[in-house]
């Protein structure tokens, strides 16, 4: 970024879009330029988040990073990251209300998406941050979930599904037909599509894991692909993250010791050919001894993040098992962003 101040024609250079897109797919190609970032969801020390190199996550490698926008009535969870743009949600603590912002650390520009509508405290929301190449264009998928009084927020699945375009910086209503909720726990932008676990309810309310549904980029439409046949459980008992290795999607299912609920076991499984549910095949099975709380994905060199309940950031290789990497002092986020230019 210091270049950008030698002269204009400089600035001018690096901020063309053509140098933009040649210099992100350099970053990309380059083992170096990958980082983890891990954000605090209530910044009570600071406005500092962490960043380290993809391949040393370690205090010895950690570098302070300036939050611009946080507010101290705010809570904050990452929604995701694309080509080096972290998509971040902070939640009011007072009125409820959410704002979404668009943010490049290594740029240090972000902006704040202008609201469609007035926020519903009520309410249960799931988002989703995606880009597609297809029409180059990076969008903010939000689903909106309307509380019954009586049946809580699976009683008759009222919802709104709306979409922020970065291009045409507007949100636009969109249809949303599958009868289902969505899970939080992870949301996965992967081949031009977004990927969110669907939660179904039968007649006795009993919860359980039903697809994944996808959302392409550029056509702005859902559709939905299988789970494995062999990993249809219920919410009470498990918990389900999906995640991205090696250009293809995973799952991961993470079953609860009933004795003790905590974490036990963990399989993943690998999908071989996108969009082809036959072609899930069981990769790994973790015996994880409890005390894991979440999983935030795979590192570019195919290794596992996860959290702990005492705060604890875990790696998990398939030939060395688990190894400590950190100890924090409070929840937080965890997300794999690449350097580059691009621009909120």
């Amino acid at each position: 970024m210091r270049f950008k101040c030698v002269s204009k024609s400089w600035r001018c250079m690096i901020d063309d879009p053509d140098f933009v897109a040649m210099h992100l797919k350099h970053s990309a190609l380059s083992g170096t330029n990958w980082y983890v970032l891990l954000m605090d969801w209530y910044f009570s020390r600071n406005q500092m988040s962490s960043l380290y190199p993809d391949k040393s996550i370690t205090a010895a490698s950690q570098l302070e990073i300036e939050v611009p926008f946080v507010h101290p009535i705010g809570n904050y969870s990452v929604v995701g990251s694309c080509n080096g743009l972290i998509c971040v949600a902070e939640a009011n603590s007072e009125d409820g209300s959410q704002t979404i912002f668009l943010w490049n650390l290594f740029t240090r520009k972000y902006k704040a998406l202008q609201s469609s509508h007035p926020d519903f405290v009520d309410t249960r929301t799931v988002l989703g941050f995606g880009y597609s190449d297809r029409i180059n264009d990076y969008k903010v998928v939000r689903i909106t979930y309307f509380h019954d009084k009586y049946e809580g927020y699976l009683g008759g699945l009222e919802s709104e599904v709306e979409v922020y375009s970065l291009s045409s910086d507007m949100w636009q209503p969109i249809a949303f037909e599958n009868q289902c909720e969505l899970s939080d726990l992870s949301t996965v932008s992967f081949n031009g599509n977004l990927h969110w676990i669907s939660i179904v309810a039968d007649e006795d309310h009993f919860c359980s894991y039903g697809s994944i549904i996808t959302f392409v980029v550029a056509d702005e439409v859902f559709s939905e692909i299988a789970l494995p046949k062999s990993s249809h459980v219920g919410v009470k008992y498990s918990r389900v993250y999906l995640s991205a290795l090696n250009s293809s999607l995973v799952l991961l299912i993470n079953h609860v010791d009933l004795r003790c609920q905590l974490n036990d076991m963990c399989y993943v499984w690998v999908m071989m050919e996108y969009g082809v549910p036959e072609s899930w095949i069981k990769l790994h099975t973790l015996d994880l001894g409890g005390g894991v709380s979440r999983f935030n994905g795979f590192t570019r060199s195919g290794e596992l993040l996860m959290d702990t309940f005492q705060h604890e950031l875990i790696l998990w290789n398939p030939s060395m098992g688990p190894t400590r990497l950190l100890q924090t002092l409070g929840a937080f986020d965890l997300v794999t962003v690449v350097e580059s230019l691009v621009s909120p």
